[in-house]
């Protein structure tokens, strides 16, 4: 099952896959991301929407999880 594990809001920036590198970077070094890239039967992805609130960028990170592990992240980091 594809699931939202992570957003990063971002400002206005000309190129925002560049920009969004290091923090994506700094999530998958995290206990939850590096987590997630061991138990997601995929690799993680991430989309990358404007932001029309705050005329920037919105990052959203997805994983693929089995249901087991699905249950064990939400009581985990209570997502």
């Amino acid at each position: 099952m594809k699931y939202l594990v992570h957003t990063i809001a971002m400002g206005d920036v000309e190129d925002p896959e560049i920009y969004a590198a290091g923090p994506i970077l700094e999530f998958e070094n995290s206990e939850k991301g590096r987590w997630l890239m061991a138990n997601s039967y995929k690799q993680l992805e991430y989309t990358i929407h404007p932001n029309h609130e705050t005329y920037g960028w919105r990052i959203v990170l997805w994983s693929y999880l089995n249901d087991q592990d699905l249950t064990f992240y939400k009581l985990k980091w209570g997502e």
